[in-house]
């Protein structure tokens, strides 16, 4: 007999449009798929395919056009609030500490400040950011910033995480250190987060953290393929392997 388990999240036949002066822009079109728990999916493609849309169509900004996202087996209609965002461009507050920044998220939530602050002391160490709870974003490097990001997404402690292109700015050693960091707090059982997805630019960067690789084609945004990345970690980047599946990946959005 065979068993059949719910995807964690589903796209039956999504499209998205949205009205410009000039006419509707389809940005996505009849777009299928499913994640299941405790998958890290990685989404590629050119600039317009939709590929910053589909994040935030998984996170409920967005209402699809046409078509259904389910979440648990169940349509939503709404944000999801076992999701959380990180952006490329921090969005953090510049009038608010980096403990500020971190609790806002936590304010409709918790109402208890005792345990809200036990909360953001704990992920502030998770990241990487004692010491600097007092501090002002100006005051922050880059990296420092994307850490401050990832530890108010993970504050509020969701199931999934979505990420939008979230290294592209930062210079190449802080890129590299906080992709093992996010595996390594992606694959520890202790926490919430157990599903991870992120939209990047980099294909080298989706072989080496995703499991699977979703590509989008030039708008409207379909999905030209679905890959499964079956190479053990930590991945080596000069693996002949690694290499073969950089250049399919690349053809692939060409």
């Amino acid at each position: 007999m065979s068993i059949t388990t719910t995807p964690l999240f589903e796209f039956q036949h999504v499209t998205q449009r949205f009205k410009l002066p000039q006419g509707d822009l389809t940005v996505l079109d009849d777009v299928t798929f499913s994640a299941q728990e405790g998958e890290f999916i990685a989404i590629v493609g050119p600039s317009g395919a939709g590929k910053s849309t589909l994040l935030r169509l998984i996170n409920g900004l967005l209402p699809p056009s046409s078509g259904t996202v389910l979440y648990k087996g169940k349509p939503q209609h709404a944000i999801n609030l076992e999701t959380a965002m990180v952006f490329q461009n921090f969005a953090l507050l510049p009038w608010l500490t980096v403990f500020q920044n971190i609790e806002l998220g936590l304010e409709t939530r918790m109402s208890d400040p005792n345990a809200r602050r036990k909360r953001v002391e704990y992920y502030i160490g998770k990241v990487g950011l004692d010491g600097h709870e007092e501090a002002y974003p100006r005051e922050l490097s880059g990296g420092m910033k994307q850490r401050v990001g990832l530890a108010r997404a993970l504050a509020v402690e969701p199931e999934v995480i979505l990420m939008d292109e979230p290294f592209s700015s930062l210079d190449v050693l802080t890129s590299i250190n906080l992709r093992d960091e996010l595996l390594d707090i992606w694959s520890d059982r202790d926490n919430l987060l157990n599903t991870v997805v992120m939209v990047t630019h980099m294909i080298e960067e989706a072989l080496e953290l995703a499991d699977r690789i979703l590509i989008l084609s030039r708008k409207p945004g379909i999905i030209a393929a679905d890959l499964k990345v079956d190479l053990p970690r930590p991945r080596d980047k000069r693996d002949p392997a690694f290499i073969e599946m950089v250049d399919k990946v690349f053809s692939l959005i060409a």
